[in-house]
């Protein structure tokens, strides 16, 4: 009996410990799902981040953290190319360090309307990186709550305006231009009908004796009125609306055929002019008279800029699917206060300059969809006039 009951709590004792080593292993295969789904989940998690880090850092826009007194805790690697500098030296260092001294105190009240209204404020500043020329920039900043309130730190976003405000300011300039052009088409006709009378007059006078003794001002008189003739025709080239006569034409059999009359100008004054033009050239839609009118105005500027034995290069070519026109001269370079005033109506540094021959430049480009563009330097001056491919 005893026998029978110690078997019997041994075949007891043998399945218990079946089950338990059933459960176990069940057990065990459950934490190694779990481990398995743990280490999975942690591998997305770290995924994630690591995008997240690449979406911080390589965002288009600036992204910076400031404390209180406007000093840099954190900052993306946009944001430290902006500033002109690595992220590891810019943590810690003040942010006015990078204002431009004109637009430190515009920093410091942006700060102070953040703190004192809590919300987000944006202010344009001019920014001077590091080894890098002058920006401007928009700072968006929005306060964070910390441990004394609202002002403790900045969540800011710092974006590079400088092409829209050259943008807006080129928009701007070119509105003028079209103004003075529609203003001068408007009163043109009534302007000139009057000076046509004079002008017969004073023809009249020359022709008859008893004026004989004042011919010299009579020819000052005429003379002084087909300036101010072609004063007016200028002023009708800036409108905007001015109808043209664009067709496919060769950009460099205009250069050609205005050549020998742009060489015969420049030596007159001992100086040369030479064009470098290549042999295939894509054809543009063109008006050639108005084109004409750009090349003259831009090879004579170049000319009066230069001391005698200076050389004006004309050169075309394609560039990113732009056929560009190139004018360089070996003049003294242009004047950095007058460089961002030029194409502006009146702005000119000759003693009897209308300062309209490069806003009609503009113009004339604007109407043919293209850009022109300066470089400038004490080696002389380079205007480079963009055209787009036609459509």
């Amino acid at each position: 009996m005893a026998r029978l009951d110690i078997k019997r709590k041994r075949v007891a004792l043998t399945r218990e410990l079946a089950r338990l080593k059933h459960d176990l292993q069940a057990r065990e295969l459950d934490l190694e799902i779990q481990c398995r789904a743990m280490q999975d989940t942690l591998g997305e998690l770290e995924e994630s981040r690591s995008r997240y880090a690449e979406l911080y850092d390589y965002a288009p826009v600036g992204y910076l953290t400031f404390d209180a007194k406007g000093c840099i805790t954190e900052i993306n690697l946009t944001g430290a190319a902006v500033l002109g500098m690595e992220r590891t030296r810019l943590i810690g260092m003040p942010m006015s360090v990078f204002i431009d001294k004109g637009s430190c105190q515009l920093f410091f009240t942006h700060l102070r309307s953040c703190r004192l209204t809590g919300k987000k404020v944006t202010t344009e500043v001019k920014l001077a990186p590091k080894n890098a020329a002058p920006i401007h920039a928009q700072i968006i900043s929005m306060p964070l709550p910390g441990g004394k309130g609202y002002g403790s730190q900045y969540r800011s976003i710092i974006a590079d305006i400088t092409e829209r405000r050259h943008m807006e300011q080129e928009m701007l300039r070119m509105d003028r231009l079209n103004l003075i052009g529609e203003m001068a088409a408007g009163i043109a006709h009534e302007i000139r009908n009057p000076m046509t009378t004079v002008r017969g007059f004073l023809q009249t006078f020359m022709r008859r004796q008893e004026f004989a003794h004042i011919q010299s001002q009579l020819d000052l008189m005429l003379t002084e009125l087909d300036r101010a003739n072609a004063i007016i025709t200028e002023y009708l080239s800036l409108a905007r609306n001015k109808p043209v006569d664009q067709s496919l034409q060769s950009l460099n059999k205009i250069v050609a055929d205005l050549l020998p009359l742009m060489e015969s100008d420049a030596l007159l004054h001992a100086k040369w002019v030479v064009a470098e033009l290549p042999d295939s050239l894509p054809e543009l839609r063109l008006d050639a008279q108005e084109i004409r009118q750009l090349l003259l105005n831009l090879v004579r500027n170049g000319l009066e800029a230069m001391a005698p034995g200076g050389r004006i290069t004309l050169r075309t070519a394609v560039e990113d699917n732009q056929v560009v026109l190139f004018i360089q001269d070996q003049g003294p370079g242009i004047p950095a206060e007058v460089l961002p005033k030029l194409g502006t109506p009146f702005v000119t540094t000759k003693e009897d300059g209308t300062g309209l021959g490069l806003p009609i430049c503009y113009s004339i480009a604007q109407r043919h969809h293209a850009q022109i563009e300066i470089e400038t330097g004490n080696c002389g001056t380079t205007f480079i006039v963009k055209f787009p491919y036609p459509k």
